[in-house]
């Protein structure tokens, strides 16, 4: 004689198994009849002002930069021009200017402090052989000397402000009192030469308005053209543009960009002095930068941080 399970169980466990069956199968039939939630559709902005920027996440993001060139922990061996060198001699010899190319390998050699050969990563610099032809070209335009300025006096203190060129002298003029002998042993021009710019003058880089002192960050580095346009049908304005062919890598928060890219930021406002966040610039010579970013950073790398 076959026995039913369930019947034959305790009455008080028979009763309780069974409120939760039924209890769990109208849970379900209700979940089945909800209709899914519709996914919110959210259109992807880009956030161009450092001053809704963090600090941490820019930091996160150099350190995630910074160890991509080490990533498989070999050290570091270098050539110049062919022949083994130290890195404090390649450092001292490779510049924004004379370096030609630049190779990145994986080798096995032998170290100077090692008894055989290594994993390294072998870092190649091939630079001008001609110390003329790697020098920095002369500046072009028609400033022929100036003065940076980044502090004034108002209310009898001295305070602190975005650097601006505040004296210059024209080329066409000193060329002039050379010729008749006007210029002093040092190059000092008469007073009557040296001319004054307000504070408020704007800057233009490659066609591009920017802040005075992005401007002179960019001096004694890429520019390759000053010049005060000053003229009826423009108002006085310092305009300059940079090198081609031989641009920095720009790395921003962490990001690889192009100059051309990080002037166009500088375009929608993102550099304001005015930011919450300050900017720190830092040019990276080409050792550090191939190190870091491989052979895209053989001219060096721009490095712009939020201010600690």
């Amino acid at each position: 004689m076959r026995h039913n399970y369930v019947a034959a169980m305790n009455p008080l466990f028979r009763n309780l198994l069974l409120s939760f069956c039924a209890t769990f199968v109208a849970l379900a039939a209700a979940r089945a009849q909800q209709p899914e939630p519709q996914k919110s559709v959210q259109t992807p902005r880009a956030v161009l002002r450092f001053d809704e920027a963090r600090s941490e996440e820019l930091a996160d993001l150099r350190s995630a930069v910074d160890t991509v060139a080490a990533a498989d922990g070999r050290p570091f061996a270098f050539k110049l021009n062919r022949r083994r060198a130290t890195e404090e001699a390649v450092y001292d010899a490779a510049t924004l200017w004379n370096v030609r190319r630049v190779r990145v390998k994986r080798r096995r050699m032998r170290l100077a402090d090692s008894l055989g050969r290594e994993k390294v990563r072998l870092v190649k610099f091939f630079i001008e052989r001609d110390r003329r032809k790697g020098m920095r070209p002369h500046l072009l335009g028609n400033v022929a000397g100036y003065s940076w300025v980044s502090e004034i006096r108002e209310g009898g203190r001295w305070r602190e402000v975005p650097a601006f060129i505040s004296v210059y002298t024209l080329r066409e003029e000193v060329d002039s009192l050379r010729e008749a002998g006007a210029v002093d042993v040092r190059g000092g021009v008469p007073e009557a030469f040296r001319h004054t710019l307000p504070r408020d003058t704007p800057y233009v880089l490659d066609g591009v308005e920017v802040s005075s002192a992005i401007f002179q960050f960019i001096d004694g580095l890429i520019l390759r053209t000053l010049q005060v346009v000053d003229n009826d049908a423009v108002r006085r304005c310092v305009v300059g543009d940079t090198y081609p062919g031989r641009s920095p890598l720009v790395v921003l928060g962490g990001e690889r960009i192009t100059v051309a890219q990080w002037l166009e930021m500088c375009r929608a406002g993102l550099f304001d002095t005015r930011a919450d966040v300050p900017m720190y610039y830092r040019y990276e010579v080409p050792v550090e930068a191939v190190k870091k970013y491989g052979e895209a950073g053989r001219y060096g790398a721009i490095r712009i941080d939020a201010a600690e």
